[in-house]
């Protein structure tokens, strides 16, 4: 943040006081990258801009903020509300956000219409229905519908109900699956009782829906209706059966929510285990961003508001592995009041501790289906991207990288590393000792190294890599591409990436071109060059190692060249042979104390 910036921001500060409400933090382009909520607005947002604060999302907000906006509210309850529709409506990086939320479905009940339907829907608005769900699977929230409408003889068919003209009833009425108000023949009284039993249902109330059915079955038998009792009874019998084949999870349960997060850097995965009547009763996935620099407690918390503020039912207690704070008992109140009953966010402790390693479990392997699996398209995308803005003739399967590695020009070696399907191929890695140069000269180096391999690759009659990558610029690129002209290989791709500004060098072209550094095809192109780096580097260390400590032991007149070699190949992979110890060398066959003694002596 500039100087001026951070006095401007300042001098807003001034002006909120003591004032409810919420707050956004803006970046250059004026892009919202983190909300927040505060009873006091000026002293939490001041807090951000201590530069002596160890909390890491304040230090790397630090890096970015550049503006300051407000919205202020009456209450801290309308500011929690509010907090969590703008990360909503913004998809700040640095809040807990659930990752592509627009796309999971809910189950409607249009409970503002006479004669209520039960459907899928992706939009949810405030216009008076119920909205259950979201539903991380698709297939889950379309069986859970169908299942429904097993059950319950609810319409399926979109219509403005009552009809001027009654119509004839459809095939469900016949099969009982439906009560056909399109016909009149059901009030409107009768048909809302089903719709209060599937509302039951949602919120796992089976002992209150069994009980109701039982006492409308036993109402319409008393008065002889036996038709009617009958599709109450039949009712009872399939929510009975669904009943026996739920999981009994703990009998002293009630209506409980179980959180569990995975997180690895920015991305998460909480599971929602729903705990309805001691079974088990679903289960619920939800990916999230921004886990970066918050806590477990900011995680979850994170995850509450954004789930169930606007959900249709609120569960009695809600259980997260985290302790009690100030910020959990504002949020209790917050859902209660919303509830319109006690609802208690308490710690996965005692019986409900091995149902959340449980869910925890579900989570981790979910993450990590879910990562493999953006990892498999971003691959699949950036061999497609690399294809198009390098004009390949066919998509880069197999890419090669090829690098120098040397300290002031002692020890060089030259490295090549291979991807296929943007995977590394480790078996096709290999590495170089330079022959032909012992001061600096990368360009001839990567001469010998792509002249080499590209001799091999004739010899052996190998396939062609379809794509060489030369860590370097210009000079490096025309000394590569050099030696594949001399070895008769004429249309063989080939580009130089820089280090500096991640610029593309072509075959024949002074000046790099610039794409995005953050698209999938430059990531992978960084990805392999910076693989062919580390591995150049381990062999360039192992081999200055190598020559260091034979020197070294050189200089030692007790060490005999049989002992000398069992020390260079016991520490050949030591990355500082500062830190060798009297214990390593005595564990080395034929050392003992003066020995490791003196040569501990000559490695200080």
């Amino acid at each position: 943040m500039v100087a001026e910036q951070f006095e401007l921001i300042k001098e807003k500060i001034k002006n909120l006081g003591s004032s409810t409400g919420c707050y956004l933090w803006k970046d250059r382009e004026q892009n919202v990258i983190y909300v927040g909520k505060a009873i006091r607005l000026a002293d939490r947002v001041r807090s951000y801009l201590n530069p002596n604060s160890t909390d890491s999302k304040a230090i790397s907000l630090r890096q970015e903020i550049f503006d300051l906006d407000w919205i202020l509210t009456n209450s801290e309850h309308e500011a929690l509300i509010l907090e969590a529709n703008l990360i909503k409506r913004y998809n700040p990086k640095y809040n807990v956000r659930l990752k592509d939320d627009k796309k999971y479905p809910f189950i409607c009940i249009s409970t503002d219409e006479p004669f209520p339907m039960v459907y899928l829907t992706r939009k949810v608005k405030a216009d008076g229905k119920k909205y259950y769900g979201p539903y991380t699977d698709v297939k889950a929230a379309r069986d859970i519908l169908k299942l429904i409408h097993k059950i319950f003889p609810v319409r399926k068919k979109h219509q403005t109900l009552p009809l001027k003209k009654p119509a004839s009833p459809c095939l469900n009425f016949h099969i009982k699956r439906c009560l056909a108000p399109c016909t009149g023949k059901v009030s409107v009284e009768d048909y809302n009782a089903i719709i209060q039993m599937v509302i039951y249902f949602f919120e796992g109330k089976r002992d209150e829906i069994i009980a109701s059915l039982k006492s409308k079955m036993e109402d319409f038998s008393n008065q002889f209706l036996f038709e009617k009792a009958a599709i109450y009874r039949d009712m009872i019998q399939a929510i009975q059966s669904v009943s026996q084949k739920q999981s009994i999870i703990n009998t002293t349960l009630g209506d409980e929510d179980i959180l569990a997060c995975a997180k690895k850097d920015n991305n998460g995965e909480m599971v929602v285990f729903e705990i309805r009547e001691g079974r088990l009763e679903g289960k619920k996935s939800f990916a999230l961003d921004g886990l970066q620099d918050s806590s477990d407690l900011e995680s979850y918390l994170g995850f509450i508001k954004l789930y169930y503020l606007q959900s249709s039912f609120i569960p009695e207690k809600i259980r997260i592995p985290v302790k009690t704070s100030e910020e959990i008992n504002f949020l209790e109140n917050s859902l209660s009041s919303i509830a319109q009953k006690p609802v208690k966010i308490l710690s996965t402790s005692g019986s409900t501790y091995s149902i959340f390693k449980l869910a925890l479990k579900n989570a981790e392997l979910n993450l990590t289906e879910r990562l493999l699996a953006t990892k498999l398209k971003e691959e699949k995308t950036a061999l497609k991207q690399l294809q198009e803005i390098l004009n390949l003739p066919k998509l880069p399967e197999i890419i090669e990288c090829y690098d120098i590695s040397h300290f002031q020009g002692s020890q060089p070696v030259g490295s090549g590393v291979q991807f296929v399907n943007g995977k590394p191929n480790k078996r096709a890695y290999r590495h170089y000792l330079i022959r032909g140069y012992t001061e600096i000269n990368d360009p001839g180096m990567i001469h010998e190294v792509i002249s080499r391999r590209l001799t091999r690759i004739q010899n052996e009659n190998l396939p062609v890599p379809d794509l060489f990558v030369i860590d370097g610029g210009y000079t490096q690129l025309s000394r590569a591409v050099e030696a594949a002209l001399n070895l008769g290989f004429e249309n063989l791709a080939m580009i130089g990436l820089a280090k500096k500004r991640e610029e593309i060098y072509f075959p024949s072209e002074k000046y790099p071109y610039k794409f995005d550094i953050d698209s999938p095809a430059i990531r992978l192109l960084r990805q392999i060059r910076d693989e062919a780096h580390r591995f150049g580097i381990e062999f360039h260390r192992k081999k200055r190692n190598q020559a260091t400590l034979k020197s070294i032991l050189d200089s030692i007149s007790d060490i005999g060249s049989i002992r000398k070699r069992k020390i260079i190949n016991h520490f050949i992979n030591k990355k500082k042979l500062k830190e060798i110890t009297k214990e390593e060398l005595l564990q080395i066959d034929g050392i003992g104390e003066t020995l490791a003694e003196k040569i501990i002596s000559h490695l200080v």
